[in-house]
């Protein structure tokens, strides 16, 4: 995969976040709260700022994930009678 770097212009912002798992730059967009120009201007503008959005939301999706399978594993569990 070749090197990407926020701000750096070797790859536009959406595929920047399609490579880090985003489906589009539009869940991106909506995941953020912040509007598609907002997130191209800062990429350009302020790439760190970006960067640091794009991790957020990354670590907020793993947790989530996460989450959800304890949840079910303590389902599973409650649901044979084990606590």
């Amino acid at each position: 995969m070749p090197e990407m770097r926020w701000g750096g212009g070797l790859m536009k912002t959406s595929e920047k976040v399609k490579a880090l798992g985003f489906k589009s730059l539009q869940e991106f967009s909506e995941l953020s709260g912040e509007s598609l120009r907002s997130i191209q201007n800062w990429d350009t503008a302020y790439p760190r700022r970006i960067e640091l959005i794009a991790k957020g939301l990354m670590f907020e999706k793993v947790t989530g994930q996460i989450n959800e399978v304890f949840e079910g594993i303590v389902k599973e569990g409650k649901a044979k009678g084990e606590e």
